[in-house]
């Protein structure tokens, strides 16, 4: 089996010999996500190269301030984009139900598809698939990357690497910080980077929609398994009373966990198509990812997910009726 190093001098090799990529991420997308696919086009820019970034999905609020006046392309020009690119580059995901409508179209290109991914679950999306599950980030990845290229990294580049490694690691709070990727987070302060100022902007900076929102998950708590477990909900009324987005969702579970005795936490939103997406979260007594592969879903051992079409109250049944097996 090929190691995760030979993996990366795959991928390495395979991006220096193309004059122009197409960085893509995920669905749903979160920081580690967005800030790979920005930092790669920027370096691969400053290279000297041309990259474009694509996302099947509209981009949170939160993260609009890394992009400026250049967001990442909409999943439309797919076709055109990976048509004129030698590399298709797929950052953070290594499973197809992550890429929505893009499926086909990578299936159909796979060939030419380079994936760099640190999650468990893992597919075959492309020809070279660097995936690391050691790696506290996706961000930790490119970062090594982009040194083993020797490509420039701009400001704004190690600033979207900054937030893709801070936002999987909670800001260095989670049990998969480590020393590599303090070492990396380390190089990049010497851009030199604000942390303060890039916390203020992810986390400071929420809109009274989100904390209007917030007050209706924490009305939706239940805790199950003598308190062992949280269960909260977000139903598609509660979006139209806010005014809240679906992507203003992010990170919402880990509130549960504030509560000392709760070892894992669930959190169901319910979409305006009706499907079911889930977030798991927990402490160290449970792998989540076990969990939600029972149910389709993936992830890692402490923060997982899944999709369903099913109605929310017997999906929340099933997902309490599964834990309770665990906990």
């Amino acid at each position: 089996m090929e190691s995760a190093a030979d993996q990366a001098d795959r991928v390495a090799r395979r991006l220096a010999d193309s004059p122009r990529l197409l960085a893509v991420s995920h669905a749903r997308p979160d920081g580690d996500g967005l800030g790979t696919m920005l930092a790669l086009a920027l370096s691969a820019r400053a290279a000297g190269r041309r990259a474009d970034m694509l996302l099947p999905d509209v981009l949170p609020p939160r993260y609009a301030f890394l992009f400026g006046d250049e967001p990442p392309a909409p999943a439309g020009p797919f076709e055109a984009l990976a048509d004129a690119a030698e590399t298709v580059v797929v950052l953070d995901a290594c499973a197809f139900a992550q890429l929505d409508g893009l499926a086909d179209h990578l299936r159909r290109r796979r060939d030419k598809t380079v994936v760099i991914d640190h999650h468990a679950t893992v597919e075959d999306v492309g020809a070279v698939q660097w995936i690391d599950t050691s790696a506290a980030a996706t961000g930790v990845l490119v970062a090594e990357l982009l040194e083993r290229l020797g490509w420039p990294l701009p400001q704004r580049a190690a600033e979207a690497l900054f937030i893709a490694i801070t936002s999987d690691t909670g800001w260095f709070r989670f049990a998969n910080t480590d020393p590599r990727c303090l070492r990396v987070a380390a190089r990049l302060l010497e851009a030199p980077l604000r942390p303060d100022v890039l916390y203020m902007r992810m986390y400071q900076s929420d809109r009274p929609e989100r904390l209007r929102l917030l007050g209706r998950l924490l009305d939706s708590l239940e805790l199950h398994c003598g308190g062992r477990l949280a269960v909260m909900a977000l139903r598609r009324g509660d979006f139209a009373a806010t005014g809240a987005l679906p992507s203003e969702t992010e990170n919402l579970v880990n509130e549960a966990l504030r509560i000392g005795q709760v070892d894992s936490a669930v959190l169901l939103v319910e979409g305006a198509d009706g499907q079911v997406r889930v977030s798991l979260r927990s402490r160290d007594a449970v792998d989540v990812a076990a969990v939600a592969r029972l149910f389709g879903g993936g992830g890692h051992v402490r923060a997982a997910g899944l999709r369903l079409d099913e109605d929310i109250d017997r999906l929340k049944d099933r997902l309490i009726a599964a834990f309770a097996k665990v906990l």
